[in-house]
């Protein structure tokens, strides 16, 4: 019996650790790191790869931000970034073209379940969530936005006791240029 009790409890484990993306071989591309550091996450976003319409340029916001460790999904399109953790917890980084955005001192407000919704819905649909599921204002979990005027940082659905975490990382993004 205290055989298959100990093959369990290693093989709960080895399946606990396999949930987390953030072990192992960093992640390097032309346009993207992603270092995974003992205590923390690093993100650095580094493309050169401007937008144009008709003949106005729009110049990429380059920058690294260091995030939570225990990740468990992330993507990017264009200039939005996802990263998701245990029990839905999101940080969504949307950064604005560098020459139509002005730095301001840095802001924390609250976010309504509209703004959630649109920034949200098309990383809810990619992961085939429950559109209900989508909403703020659930017991224990904080939603807030962080922005400078460039960066737009939605902490979503973050547990109380890890909010103040989250906010301390994301909120020491940088500027690459």
């Amino acid at each position: 019996m205290k055989k298959v009790f100990l093959l369990l409890m290693q093989a709960i484990l080895l399946t606990a650790s396999c949930a987390r993306i953030d072990r192992g071989q960093n992640i390097h591309a032309d346009f993207m790191d992603f270092v995974y550091l003992e205590d923390h996450n690093q993100f650095v976003y580094k493309s050169r790869v401007n937008a144009v319409a008709d003949t106005e340029f729009f110049l990429t916001t380059r920058f690294r931000v260091n995030l939570p460790k225990n990740l468990k999904n992330w993507q990017s399109s264009g200039n939005v970034f996802v990263f998701e953790y245990d029990k839905k917890q999101i940080i969504y980084i949307q950064a604005a073209y560098k020459n139509k955005s002005q730095l301001r001192k840095p802001t924390i407000r609250d976010v309504d379940n509209q703004e959630i919704d649109e920034r949200l819905s098309p990383y809810w649909n990619e992961r085939k969530y429950h559109k209900n599921t989508l909403k703020g204002g659930q017991a224990g979990r904080v939603s807030k936005v962080y922005s400078d005027g460039r960066v737009v940082v939605l902490l979503y659905n973050v547990k109380q006791e890890n909010f103040d975490h989250f906010l301390s990382l994301t909120s020491g993004l940088t500027y690459l240029d």
